[in-house]
């Protein structure tokens, strides 16, 4: 049963963000309380409405109750967070500090196309809490270890958000689950050193129940050069309840190495990103052997107007031929997100990144060409060809690995330090893995419009 938001309470969502878009300028508080001590203040603002048509090639919403085919949904979201934030300086260059947050969404009208959500699916939760404390700043590190530790309910990320960004999913009664404002991880414990180039975490964390109550244990080593870094991730899963939505995780150790915007210093036009992951170990369920990696390469041309930027990049994700045997060899995604380097990444495809594929058992070609016509404005095409690494599609054999084409038109307008707008329009054709798949053979469109305030 879906918990219905009081309307009153939609309302004040869309008061509140008509009276602030008209606002200019970061509205951001910080006061001081004593010499040492800062209180901190945030909100942020988001709407969205998505209309699809030839919905899962034809077939149609999914009824998360039912199953049942619904036709072509168009639904809304919205959600607000407002936020707190605690320090406390001492002499010794050490700071104590703190944040708190909760977060209230709300999905409105037909639900999302493969009903991770429906109409009037919503509630209010905490989303941050968490309590820490650093031996000095990142500039004193220049000179100095600098250490930073912290425990309770925070977001933690990895390089470009691959496989470790997002410990909320945001499905069911949480409602937004195409907004996604829930990411930090319910239960975490962090540890940060600093030190030169040289970066290192070491980490517990522990995601929400739509990921299985998946738990985390692992450390992260990185290199900085320039904007950029080389890293080398390793984790292992600790605990996950029994399987829902994603295949069993207990045991699953992960290895994985990477390149993050990596620039050669006579050509900083040119940028690399790359990661290898290797999935391994044994549990309970089964034992792991699956892959991942991609390449990808950008240059932006400085020099032309609007300064674009043209890349290209290949993803690979390993299926299992044999999904009965006892071991996996499709490729676990965990918590990969979406916002360290912007559309199309780890979303591959406003279609097919967010209702068809999910970064496992596909092969991917990618192109993007992006331009900033002004400050305020980015604009950007994608396009993307899917291939399937094995022939079954989430566990539906086929007979053709095809998957299909999308095409992506995107717009982004920073109207303010505080107000962005976003408008985007996706098309997938499908190839004959997809139409064997899913059912049908339709054309799936989307169109998505977006508000986004902070302050």
């Amino acid at each position: 049963m879906h918990r219905h938001p009081p309307r009153a309470f939609v309302r004040f969502i869309i008061c509140t963000a008509i009276g602030l878009a008209g606002q200019s300028g970061h509205a951001e508080w910080i006061t001081t309380v004593g010499p040492d001590i800062g209180v901190g203040g945030t909100v942020d603002l988001s709407f969205a409405g998505i209309g699809n048509w030839g919905t899962n090639l034809g077939t149609g919403r999914v009824n998360p109750n039912t199953g049942a085919s619904e036709g072509d949904p168009t639904f809304g979201e919205g959600y607000i967070e407002p936020g707190l934030t605690f320090s406390r300086a001492f002499e010794s260059g050490q700071e104590l500090y703190g944040e708190l947050s909760t977060v209230a969404a709300v999905t409105v009208g037909d639900g999302d196309p493969l009903g991770f959500t429906a109409g009037g699916d919503g509630s209010i939760d905490l989303e941050k809490a968490s309590i820490g404390w650093r031996s000095g700043s990142l500039e004193d590190a220049a000179n100095r270890a600098v250490c930073d530790l912290s425990i309770g309910r925070q977001e933690f990320d990895v390089g470009d958000g691959w496989l470790i960004d997002d410990g909320n999913f945001d499905a069911g009664d949480d409602g937004a689950a195409w907004l996604l404002p829930r990411q930090a991880f319910r239960r975490t414990l962090i540890g940060r050193m600093d030190y030169r180039a040289v970066h290192v975490d070491a980490f517990f964390l522990e995601a929400d129940r739509d990921q299985e109550n998946t738990a985390i244990a692992g450390s992260n080593l990185e290199y900085r050069i320039g904007e950029g870094h080389l890293g080398l991730l390793y984790f292992e899963v600790v605990d996950s309840d029994v399987p829902n939505l994603y295949a069993a995780r207990d045991g699953m150790e992960t290895l994985s190495v990477r390149a993050n915007d990596f620039r050669l210093p006579t050509l900083a036009d040119l940028a690399f990103h790359a990661e290898y992951t290797r999935q391994m170990g044994s549990g309970d369920d089964g034992d792991f052997d699956a892959e991942a990696w991609y390449g990808e390469v950008g240059y932006t041309f400085s020099t032309l107007p609007w300064s674009p930027t043209l890349s290209y990049r290949y993803s690979y994700f390993s299926g299992d031929a044999d999904p009965t045997d006892f071991t996996r060899r499709e490729f676990e995604p965990l918590f990969y997100g979406f916002d360290k380097r912007g559309w199309g990444t780890w979303f591959q495809g406003e279609v097919v990144g967010g209702w068809l594929l999910f970064n496992a058992n596909q092969k991917n070609h990618y192109v993007h060409l992006s331009a900033t016509p002004n400050d305020q404005w980015t604009v950007g095409v994608m396009g993307f060809a899917f291939d399937l690494a094995e022939s079954n599609y989430l566990g539906t054999p086929v007979t053709d690995d095809h998957f299909g084409e999308e095409l992506n038109l995107y717009a982004d307008w920073s109207v303010s330090d505080n107000l962005v707008l976003s408008l985007a329009y996706g098309v997938f054709s499908p190839g004959q893995a997809a139409i064997e798949g899913v059912g049908d053979d339709e054309n799936f469109h989307t169109l998505e419009g977006a508000i986004y305030l902070s302050f």
